[in-house]
């Protein structure tokens, strides 16, 4: 890829997949309720790489997150970032919320929603046009209602180039002498 030509939206899309598959990548299986269930060690065969140990979890331990855990986190992440809440605030609510202290995974997950959000911006751009075209008429009927026109007519100018009326600023005709 040349400096001049930007990043295309596969090569985000695979790293994405990567972060999310590698989000994904435990438990295998889910009971009835949507808990992980972890595989028993086999009691038959030495302890060794193929099967750890049976240790004893801290009270502080908490599983992997399930595919709807993972898919629920991302979802609640792209919410805080469409909210612009400061990073610490973040941190501080993935803690209380998720129980994930980690920052680096914290990060994994906000990587992740922005990724989304961008995607989503993409394949979604007339629903959002459409959208911030209705926002900005009821702003402009607001501003003529308190009798701010001048605030009404920038509305209706940013209106005009969302919808690909005007493409530049509106200049006076220079005087012909």
């Amino acid at each position: 890829m040349s400096p001049e030509q930007p990043p295309t939206a596969g090569a985000c899309s695979d790293a994405g997949t990567e972060s999310l598959e590698e989000l994904r990548a435990a438990p295998p299986q889910q009971d009835a309720d949507g808990q992980p269930v972890w595989p028993a060690a086999d009691p038959s065969r030495p302890v060794g790489k193929g099967n750890p140990p049976r240790g004893r979890r801290s009270q502080s331990h908490k599983p992997r997150a399930t595919h709807m855990e993972v898919e629920t986190r991302i979802a609640e992440a792209q919410l805080w970032i469409a909210q612009r809440l400061p990073l610490a605030q973040i941190r501080e609510k993935a803690a209380h919320n998720w129980g994930i202290t980690n920052i680096k995974t914290v990060s994994r997950y906000l990587a992740l929603a922005r990724q989304r959000m961008v995607e989503e911006l993409i394949s979604d751009r007339r629903r959002h046009q459409a959208e911030q075209i209705f926002a900005l008429n009821d702003c402009a009927r607001r501003a003529m209602d308190a009798e701010q026109f001048n605030a009404a007519v920038g509305a209706f100018r940013v209106i005009a180039e969302i919808g690909g009326l005007l493409r530049a600023p509106i200049k006076p005709p220079e005087p012909r002498a």
